[in-house]
């Protein structure tokens, strides 16, 4: 137990501190290696979601990382094509000069933006939209940055497919990819007014009543191909739709994805070129962590850390809903958001006994995961490329600051979210 311990604390130590210029990915492929010495070979094929002589995994890790890959080519398929700058930009011009409503428009649109798509892919497009107008407007670019990237993790608690950690969960939890969207539409609605609100008071002083703008911005060059535009938001509604039908025909959902991924492909005929847009980076990332905890796993520590939580909350799905909310919110600023689901989903489901348990355990575990990401630029893979594109347009935080206001609003979102899961899972 001892080694794979040692192992993992390296693992988190490589991706978070980065040592030798490093990158997250090469730090947990190094960590997957060094674990793999602790595990059977049975063990590597249960970790990667393949059925092995002694079991079968608890999520197929093969579908989770298809899917992500396949939605990876979908969503940089529209935003090279310009339809996300498009919605960006036009969302600032409406503000005509109020500063006020350009925090709004910009705090709606990413939530628009992110509840189809991912978090990752509105940070990756809206980061460098966001500084560049502010810079031309002589706004203080604060309030906008931290308002959009808040506002992504959480709007990706709404679909199923709106974050790698929701769709591991429903995965494991075989969660309905309708009822996943039903159950969280109103606690996602409660940590996006809530966290709006708190920070319309806490950036009153920053925003300035007017700021100038020009009236004669033609938004219609950001559409390099409106043929394109149209093709991939018809594949992106078909994913979004399709999902569900073989959700419900219990087929893997990485089948519609792997439909839409063609589609795609035969629209724009460059294969190569849209295969190279994928992060690979990221699938190495995601691969790896999942060989990472199962050595975990397989030691010994998923099984003291359910019986600790079980001790706690017993089977009271309301308890547990605010437990493995809070809990995993801030287990995520330990390990990072991925590694924290992955480790979870086995601990809560094996402990949940009742159907209501079951629920409170897994849509709990989707607050905490999301929300997580917003305590500190750490809790998630999300905040540091947030950073990472900021800082190429010469703009950064401290890491005190984003605690800071990461301390001062998260806990009450994830309260808020929380409050209405638990009273969905009472009264339903």
């Amino acid at each position: 137990m001892i080694g794979e311990i040692l192992v993992f604390i390296l693992t988190y130590f490589l991706i978070m501190v980065r040592p030798w210029k490093l990158n997250e990915a090469t730090g947990a492929l190094l960590g997957a290696l060094l674990m793999m010495v602790f595990l059977q070979p049975h063990h590597i094929l249960e970790a990667l979601g393949f059925p092995a002589e002694y079991g079968t995994p608890l999520v197929t890790t093969w579908n989770v990382v298809i899917i992500l890959i396949e939605l990876m080519v979908i969503s940089t398929f529209l935003d090279d094509y310009g339809f996300f700058e498009y919605c960006a930009v036009k969302a600032m011009q409406f503000a005509r000069g109020d500063a006020l409503k350009l925090f709004s428009y910009t705090y709606i649109i990413t939530c628009f933006i992110t509840a189809f798509t991912s978090n990752d892919l509105a940070i990756l497009t809206l980061t460098p939209i966001i500084l560049k107008f502010c810079r031309r407007a002589g706004l203080d670019a604060k309030p906008f940055m931290f308002a959009f990237f808040f506002a992504a993790n959480i709007a990706s608690m709404f679909l199923y497919i709106g974050n790698l950690t929701n769709i591991l969960i429903g995965d494991a939890f075989n969660l309905g990819y309708f009822d996943f969207t039903a159950y969280m539409f109103l606690p996602t609605m409660a940590a996006i007014i809530v966290n709006y609100f708190i920070f319309r008071r806490m950036f009153r002083d920053s925003l300035p009543r007017s700021y100038p703008v020009s009236e004669h911005e033609d938004t219609r060059g950001l559409i390099k191909d409106k043929r394109m535009v149209a093709a991939g938001i018809a594949v992106l509604i078909f994913v979004l739709i399709g999902c569900g039908f073989a959700n419900n025909l219990s087929l893997p959902l990485s089948v519609v994805t792997t439909i839409g991924m063609i589609c795609i492909y035969l629209i724009e005929r460059k294969p190569i070129l849209r295969t190279k847009r994928v992060s690979w980076r990221v699938v190495i990332f995601v691969i790896s962590l999942f060989i990472v905890v199962k050595g975990l796993e397989v030691c010994g520590v998923n099984a003291l850390l359910g019986s600790f939580i079980l001790s706690l909350v017993g089977q009271n799905p309301v308890i547990a809903t605010f437990f493995i909310s809070i809990t995993s919110a801030f287990m995520c600023n330990l390990v990072n958001n991925i590694p924290m689901t992955a480790m979870m989903v086995p601990i809560t489901s094996s402990i949940a006994a009742t159907p209501d348990m079951s629920l409170a355990m897994a849509y709990s575990l989707v607050i905490g995961s999301n929300l997580g990401a917003n305590i500190t630029i750490t809790g998630a893979l999300a905040g540091i490329l947030w950073l990472e594109c900021a800082r190429v347009e010469k703009w950064s935080t401290g890491v005190t600051e984003f605690l800071r206001i990461g301390l001062t609003v998260t806990p009450l979102v994830i309260l808020a979210s929380s409050a209405v899961l638990a009273l969905e899972i009472i009264l339903f």
